[in-house]
């Protein structure tokens, strides 16, 4: 069930207004039952792997808060099961040696048709992750271990999340599942308002550049070169921040309408104005917990002590800390590619961001003492402008890994790229009418950052204006979705594959 299908918007409707009828105290529970129902339409039997992960994170909890002595243990066997599942199912079963039709109940399946439709649950990745991050929590003192089965079952659950995150904490989310709902239509509103907004960016504007990049990126990698490739790159930018980020505009959209407040993934990533600084403002909620779980906990080990000790014995203790920060963000960065698959384009992607990131680390006592023999002021305009094409250079070309299938493809098409010949577009064929529609789109999209980047909202901006002009604005907005939905690529998320 696609949350952009009107299959999904008619199990959503159902699900609000069922919902606020049902008495409040009642309700956290109601969400549970619809959950399922949308974890089970997508996935056949996904929806006891999340059963097991969230019984086993329950009880690992509620062990560790009993115990003084096996605290440890009760949290690394919890791990280990929630990772289990994530492991064997998404790394170790989807390796090609697998890769066979399915006979099942008299039917033949594709294999990865198969594990889709009946096997793997939805936001695999992400809920592991969630549940692993309360465990932690619960473990370190920062959050108590959750007396109620069906509310830990909820927290993993939780249907608008399942698609493609925000990864949340116990203590973030839960307050706002559990507590009394009231009907309020400002919550009604605003949340169809930002699913529309998501809906156009992913239909409309994302699934149009896809068009573009699929044509250059599902070809043999000898085949396009020059200019389309550099073009493809850009496109792969674009589509992947609409698609991704309108994703998270429809489940925060979604949830806004139960009341539910989901903290947001993006804040204006393309205006930033260095490497580091994208990824805080990319996938926020990823960044945070890789943050807290890997990053910190690298960098107060003890093998990590013992190894800036060693480094200080011949660099400074300032040299030390950050050579210590560049491994911490290296080690970080190729997890984060590991998540998001086995494949070598990952490990790559993974190894390229963090190796930049590491070096910027160590240097920055350089940078520093260049610009300031240069005379350069880093807070001028002229400087925020090169910070700002210098790194969109560097997370243009960082695209090629993510597209790509394999690292040594990505490497053919970054050595296409450099082989400029215009006559590189002869083969690429897109509809008249999306050479106007794909511009003004992404100038909608652009226009709407730009105001966020001035924390001017939109949504409240309208709310004061009048009541006719608001439902002309939302009404075209519907049409121009209506109207103008890309129907030759129109894929699912591209982060529902992580």
């Amino acid at each position: 069930m696609s949350i952009t299908g009107a299959g999904f918007m008619a199990f959503f409707i159902i699900s609000v207004i069922t919902y606020y009828i049902i008495p409040v105290k009642y309700r956290w529970g109601w969400l549970i039952v619809l959950s399922f129902a949308y974890i089970f339409s997508v996935s056949y039997f996904g929806g006891l792997f999340v059963i097991f992960t969230s019984t086993v994170t329950y009880f690992s909890a509620r062990l560790m808060e009993k115990s003084d002595n096996h605290k440890k243990a009760f949290l690394i066997g919890g791990m280990v099961l929630a990772f289990s599942v994530l492991i064997i199912l998404k790394y170790v079963l989807g390796m090609e040696v697998f890769n066979q039709d399915i006979h099942f109940f008299g039917e033949t399946y594709p294999y990865k048709f198969f594990m889709g439709t009946f096997i793997v649950p939805a936001g695999l990745s992400y809920y592991t992750l969630q549940v692993v991050s309360y465990m932690l929590d619960v473990y370190w003192g920062k959050t108590e271990a959750e007396k109620n089965y069906f509310k830990v079952l909820l927290f993993t659950s939780y249907f608008p999340q399942m698609v493609q995150g925000p990864i949340s904490k116990y203590s973030e989310l839960a307050p706002e599942l559990f507590k009394e709902h009231r009907l309020e239509w400002i919550n009604i509103k605003h949340g169809a308002q930002l699913m529309l907004w998501g809906l156009f960016k992913k239909l409309v504007v994302a699934d149009r550049a896809g068009t573009y990049v699929a044509q250059v990126f599902t070809n043999n990698p000898d085949v396009p070169y020059g200019l389309a490739v550099w073009v493809g790159f850009i496109a792969y930018g674009i589509q992947l921040y609409l698609d991704f980020s309108g994703g998270i505009d429809i489940i925060r959209g979604a949830s806004q309408c139960f009341g539910i407040m989901m903290k947001d993934n993006f804040r204006q990533p393309y205006f930033s104005l260095s490497l580091g600084e994208f990824w805080r403002r990319w996938h926020i909620s990823l960044g945070q917990w890789m943050k807290d779980y890997i990053f910190y906990p690298i960098s107060i080990s003890k093998w990590m002590g013992k190894t800036k000790k060693g480094l200080k014995k011949v660099v400074s203790r300032k040299m030390a800390n950050r050579i210590g920060m560049a491994i911490a963000d290296i080690v970080v960065f190729v997890l984060v590619g590991v998540w998001h698959g086995l494949g070598t384009n990952y490990l790559a992607w993974g190894l390229y961001n963090g190796i930049i990131l590491a070096i910027s680390a160590i240097l920055v006592d350089v940078y520093a003492s260049w610009k300031k023999g240069l005379n350069i002021n880093d807070k001028s305009t002229g400087y925020r402008v090169f910070s700002l094409i210098r790194t969109l250079f560097i997370i243009t070309v960082g695209w090629v890994f993510d597209c790509t299938t394999s690292m040594k493809d990505a490497f053919v098409m970054l050595y296409n790229s450099i082989r400029f010949d215009l006559t590189s577009f002869d083969w690429f064929e897109l509809q008249h009418w999306d050479w106007f529609i794909l511009p003004i789109g992404i100038g909608l999209a652009l226009a709407v950052d730009i105001l966020h980047e001035k924390n001017i909202s939109i949504r409240e901006k309208l709310d004061g204006k009048n009541y006719w002009l608001q439902v002309l604005v939302w009404v075209a907005l519907i049409q121009a979705i209506a109207c103008f939905i890309s129907v030759s690529f129109a894929g699912g998320f591209m982060y529902a594959n992580f």
